[in-house]
């Protein structure tokens, strides 16, 4: 069975503009919108990202830019994994 994500314009606006976007920031992404169908607070935990290619480093450094393009907000917790909320529209915290 074949899953399609949303894959709002927003992003695809923003993430053209990330200067070094590269693999790991896409898979990183797609990730975050599969798992704001369901609710848009994600856990982005080390292991989900490895299984999606995914190491530390590029999570976090993913991560940071897209809270820096206001596509998220992150609360980031010590040794623990951060939590995304997903933004859909600039400026607002709600899908639709």
């Amino acid at each position: 069975m074949r899953r399609f994500v949303k894959f709002p314009h927003m992003w695809r606006v923003c993430l053209k503009e990330i200067p070094g976007a590269n693999a790991c920031t896409y898979r990183v992404a797609l990730y975050l919108l599969d798992r704001a169908s369901f609710s848009r607070r994600v856990v982005v935990s080390t292991k989900a990202m490895q299984k999606q290619g995914v190491g530390r480093k590029g999570k976090r450094r993913a991560l940071k830019q897209f809270e820096q393009k206001g596509l998220i907000s992150v609360e980031w917790h010590p040794k623990k994994s951060p939590v995304a909320t997903v933004r859909f529209a600039k400026g607002n915290t709600t899908a639709g």
